[in-house]
């Protein structure tokens, strides 16, 4: 995979984790009050993983061809907390 296309993957999938970020806090009112806290603190996680993704695509232009393994590696970490955490939020509205 090329640096562009690793960005490219990279930013499709945190554009799909901001939709979805969205999507599920539109949703939060319709689960128990006792479970909104639990909520809450799996959307902050969420989130701050949302935010170290962001700051990591915005520096790709700024780090060495080498790195591109490790970059690509810790992008694929991201995603894979993402479908987890998402997971995890989507089951308290079952």
């Amino acid at each position: 995979m090329t640096k562009e296309e690793i960005k490219a993957n990279a930013s499709e999938a945190l554009a799909d984790a901001k939709s979805k970020i969205q999507e599920l806090d539109a949703k939060k009112d319709s689960i128990s009050a006792e479970l909104r806290s639990e909520f809450q603190e799996k959307m902050d996680a969420i989130k701050a993983k949302k935010d170290a993704l962001e700051a990591k695509i915005d520096g790709l232009e700024d780090d060495a061809e080498e790195k591109w393994e490790e970059i690509k590696e810790i992008l694929g970490d991201s995603l894979k907390s993402f479908k987890e955490g998402f997971a995890n939020l989507g089951r308290l509205f079952d």
